[in-house]
């Protein structure tokens, strides 16, 4: 599927303001100058900066092309299955991580994702593992996002 750029741009505009909204609610840390805010608007900002830049160069061309034309690959349903997947891990996410923690959630959606795109698992399996501790140890530790946590495999970080 591909967007022209007015779409697009209205659609990363959308998720700059979800973005900036959602980083409101996020606590500040003690003792920091920085918050677990800061990268969200940072990334929001410039989310919002690329928006109006993509809605007003489509604007100054004419709104060239069709707003949603489908490519060839995306009529397979090896495609549609793997977007349906995509989705579908999203939700999960969104309706577990606080129950089970993050760790164990990433490991599996991670995991499951690339077994529905037909890689190895001799492959996912060390490369879901690596991403899971990468992510973790990223965001957790050096950006001091708060990740979900619970009493599963919390002893190693």
């Amino acid at each position: 599927m591909k967007f022209n750029d007015f779409v697009l741009g209205v659609l990363v505009l959308i998720g700059a303001a979800a973005i900036l909204v959602s980083a409101r609610n996020f606590s500040p840390i003690p003792g920091q100058a920085y918050g677990a805010e800061t990268m969200p608007n940072a990334i929001g900002i410039v989310a919002a900066g690329l928006g109006i830049f993509m809605v007003a160069k489509s604007a100054l061309a004419g709104f060239p092309g069709r707003a949603v034309a489908l490519a060839d690959w995306a009529r397979s349903p090896a495609a549609v299955v793997g977007v349906a997947t995509a989705l579908a891990l999203i939700v999960v996410y969104i309706v577990f991580s606080e129950r089970v923690g993050f760790v164990p959630i990433a490991f599996l959606i991670l995991l499951v994702f690339m077994l529905t795109l037909r890689t190895r698992i001799i492959v996912a399996v060390p490369v879901a593992i690596f991403a899971t501790i990468l992510v973790q140890q990223t965001f957790g530790r050096l950006l001091l996002v708060p990740l979900p946590r619970n009493d599963f495999l919390s002893f190693l970080w």
